[in-house]
């Protein structure tokens, strides 16, 4: 007998690791059976939803000339990279991937922070003046000639966190934890720091900056080119926690350093030391009152070295500028909220940094919630206030250039709750202008220091998804090449308003949609902090589409505590994260429910992954009489099993607000499950720790309650494809057997 292929041993393994309880419903096994729906998944996780292949990391060089951007093949996910000539359409691969990855352990997880789950050359970084590329792939470096395509290796492996010098000539990276730097002519490296463990590294962000502030960077170039800035991590007292690997139980359990709410972070500090070595100046600030450092930002110019540092209940914030040469600091400004500071927005990583400071010093870009929306303001050197540069009803997102010479922002803002566009403003006021007509989410790229053509990279409401060249006046020169597929189905979605809270919707209906017929509905949810569900970027929900187009309305909502509404609506979820969300959804669902007729609310399920998965597992037990059935996917069940800077944002810490955290427990309410539920969670999940589902399971069988559990072989992402098609064929398996009728409803 031939063997059985990859794929047939790993849906047999599935079908294993499928957990039926006792009470549960008997056809459990079945959920891990393909479905109708197997090809459609099958194809959306082979190309990441038609995503491999589309350009990535798009990047004009600062004259103009050249776009430099990372590309894989359309069903895999080795990135290569590629220059792009505006002027004749040539694209040229400047370097390929030689061999296979090799990551460490540090490496995967600063990876697992980032969400980044390509592979091949990863990141690449310019020089000021565009000749010079830093290319990395797994722990090694290579330097590259963005004219002459000369490539060549950089010295040594086991690289982390690389960073490029300004001028091209040198790179700081992290090694054995700590910080080396390698002169590029010659090869001769040299390490700046010394004493780096486990506990103690040099150079690499801490888990909660990197994890939940935002900030990936542990080292900073000065603009000459002659200093680095980096923070010192001390864990060793933070919690150790251990993941094994079950299916290889004769390897050790790795040891991760993990802070859980109320207990103690990394203690970190920040170190100037001269890139030819010599010793450490460390800057002063009050580290214990306020222990967060979410930027660090070193401008070229007249402006200083300038920190922003949060107290550790994230209520206030301070700016802070750093002399280098004592490492003495000062209060620029303070800003307060009772609730929580939101750190500036910094456009998906794409928007540069704030502050922003005018090269002449004289002042600097600030961004704040200060009038229950985000504005862009211009500050005096001196932290006051000079004056709003964004307008009343404009709110903003992200700063992505200032031209100082022409006196000129671009920023990235919402025209729309649902949509982004790119504008030109005036530093010294008047309209702004339009520089994105189509609709769509938008994200600008300039090259530090090129003011005159950008990357506009659009996920367009027609369910497109392109990256433009344009000029300074938003025409478009040239469109950066992909070589995607094109997705084999096409979202069917309408957008809408819902409830009396008038709260952003949208409805999936089936491509093959009989007007007269009832249809279950899924809720397909997140509706937590941080990130917005509804967005006009059709390309987005072909997930959710697939599921749709075999017999379900899918249906999304934005509720309080969700992003990109006003400053209360967010905050309305201090001290309990589920009682008005999961409110908000059911008033959502009805108020739809009452205006579509074809929408059938006696059939209702719910999944969400993450948070989404939090969600799902509350409202199947809590409100058994809209949901009948829910998949929650990693879900925190027990929020004092959670990292520290995310939940006592929102929750403060267990010990001072226990009541906040046991409304908010999945725990408190398990004996009360009544309706299907399935929870699907990776073993090996370094963010939301299985623990959680254990701690829920447990519950579940100290109360009698059945349920239903898929144990994942992997992490917090699903990057196998086989892995993640049937995870959403397993989804949808049970959704159907759980929701659908023995025959389609019609309307009366």
């Amino acid at each position: 007998m031939l063997p059985p292929s990859p794929g047939h041993r790993f849906r047999r393994l599935m079908r294993r690791l499928v957990l039926s309880l006792p009470g549960v419903l008997p056809t459990a096994a079945a959920y891990a059976a393909p479905t109708a729906g197997g090809q459609c998944y099958a194809d959306l996780a082979a190309t990441r939803n038609f995503t491999l292949g589309l350009p990535r990391h798009a990047q004009p060089t600062p004259d103009g000339r050249a776009v430099l951007f990372l590309r894989s093949n359309p069903r895999d996910t080795t990135l290569h990279l590629w220059r792009l000539d505006p002027a004749t359409g040539t694209q040229t691969e400047l370097a390929r991937p030689t061999g296979t990855d090799s990551l460490s352990v540090e490496e995967k997880a600063r990876r697992e922070r980032a969400r980044m789950s390509m592979t091949g050359i990863t990141d690449f970084a310019l020089s000021d003046n565009g000749q010079t590329a830093l290319v990395s792939q797994g722990d090694r470096l290579m330097q590259v000639g963005v004219t002459t395509g000369k490539l060549s290796d950089v010295p040594g492996h086991g690289w982390i966190a690389p960073r490029l010098s300004p001028d091209g000539t040198h790179v700081a990276a992290v090694r054995d934890n700590d910080i080396q730097v390698v002169t590029l002519a010659t090869g001769q490296t040299r390490r700046l720091t010394h004493g780096g463990t486990e506990t103690l590294t040099h150079g690499l962000a801490e888990f909660a900056a990197a994890e939940e502030l935002a900030r990936p960077d542990g080292l900073w170039w000065s603009p000459d080119g002659q200093t680095i800035l980096y923070e010192e991590a001390d864990m060793s007292g933070v919690e150790k926690h251990y993941i094994a690997d079950p299916q290889h139980p004769a390897a050790q359990p790795v040891e991760f350093r993990y802070p859980r709410a109320g207990t103690a972070n990394a203690r970190i500090r920040l170190g100037l030391v001269a890139r030819d070595g010599g010793p450490t100046r460390w800057v002063g600030w009050d580290s214990t009152a306020f222990p967060y450092l979410a930027r660090a930002v070193w401008p070229k110019g007249q402006g200083p070295l300038t920190l922003v540092v949060l107290n550790r209940a994230q209520t206030e914030e301070r700016l802070l500028s750093v002399d280098p040469a004592t490492g003495r600091t000062t209060t620029l400004l303070s800003e307060h909220d009772p609730a929580w500071i939101n750190i500036s927005p910094s456009g998906d990583g794409r928007g540069r940094s704030l502050p922003r400071w005018l090269p002449d010093g004289s002042g600097f870009l600030w961004a704040a919630e200060r009038n229950g929306h985000w504005q862009l303001e211009l500050h005096h050197a001196d932290g006051t206030l000079n004056r709003a540069i964004t307008p009343p009803g404009l709110p903003f997102v992200s700063l992505d250039d200032v031209d100082p010479g022409a006196g000129t922002v671009t920023i990235t803002a919402n025209p729309e709750r649902t949509r982004t566009a790119i504008y030109r403003l005036s530093l010294h006021g008047g309209a702004p202008v339009l520089l994105t007509p189509e609709p769509g989410l938008h994200a600008a790229t300039f090259a530090d220091g090129g003011h005159t053509r950008f990357i506009d990279s659009l996920s367009g409401a027609d369910g497109s998804a392109t990256t433009t060249l344009r000029d300074a006046s938003g025409q478009v020169l040239a469109t950066v090449p992909a070589v995607a597929e094109t997705p084999t189905l096409t979202p069917h979605i309408e957008y809408t308003r819902a409830g009396t809270r008038d709260m952003d919707a949208m409805i999936i209906r089936p491509a093959g949609f009989k007007p007269g017929q009832r249809y279950p509905v899924v809720l397909s949810v997140y509706a937590g902090p941080g990130y917005k569900q509804v967005l006009d970027a059709p390309r987005q929900y072909l997930e959710s589409q697939c599921m749709a187009d075999h017999g379900f309305i899918v249906v999304s909502l934005d509720g309080r505590g969700t992003p990109g509404r006003d400053h209360d609506w967010e905050r309305a979820i201090k001290n309990n994260l589920i009682d008005l969300p999961l409110q908000d959804q059911i008033d959502g669902l009805v108020a739809l429910g009452k205006r579509y007729r074809e929408l059938d609310l006696d059939h209702v399920g719910v999944h969400g992954w993450s948070f989404g998965g939090y969600f799902t597992a509350m409202a199947t037990i809590r409100r058994p009489d809209i949901f009948k059935a829910g998949v929650a996917g990693a879900p925190p069940a027990d929020f004092a099993d959670y990292d520290t800077a995310y939940t006592e944002r929102y929750l403060g810490t267990p010990q001072a607000d226990p009541d906040g955290y046991r409304a908010s427990n999945v725990l408190t309410y398990a004996q009360s499950l009544s309706r299907p539920l399935l929870i699907m969670h990776g073993l090996t999940d370094d963010n939301v720790y299985f623990e959680n589902t254990m701690k829920m399971t447990q519950a579940f069988i100290a109360a009698g309650r059945p349920y239903n559990l898929l144990l994942l072989p992997g992490t917090h992402m699903l990057t196998d494809p086989t892995l993640r098609a049937h995870v959403d064929d397993a989804r949808e398996a049970f959704l159907a057997a759980t929701l659908k009728a023995p025959a389609p409803a019609t309307l009366n």
